[in-house]
């Protein structure tokens, strides 16, 4: 007996193990007008490693190279442990920037 998991859940599982990280503020896609989280991941199989590919968006403030790396960690967990294939590679493209609202108690 086999299994086979489609492409799309795991960008699916890619995006949303990206997206628990703190720092990461949401999933761009890559086609204009689709709001589909999926969209914000590429998946290249190369000799049965998976290579993978996340467009993100970050709060501002925060040390994109730290989160950056923390999403690539849990992306390559979240897949490996919930697909059983081995992850060749996560890169991020840090695609924008989003502004944190500010508290006015903070202001004053």
């Amino acid at each position: 007996m086999r299994i086979k998991v489609h492409p799309e859940v795991i960008r699916l599982i890619a995006v949303l193990a990206a997206l628990e990280v703190e720092g990461v503020t949401r999933a761009v896609s890559r086609m204009p007008l689709s709001h589909d989280p999926k969209r914000a991941a590429r998946l290249r199989v190369e000799g049965g490693r998976l290579e993978l590919e996340l467009h993100l968006a970050f709060l501002y403030g925060e040390d994109l190279l730290a989160v950056a790396r923390q999403a690539q960690q849990a992306v390559q967990r979240a897949v490996e442990n919930l697909v059983g294939t081995e992850v060749a590679s996560v890169d991020i493209v840090v695609e924008d920037i989003d502004f944190r609202k500010t508290d006015a108690k903070a202001e004053s």
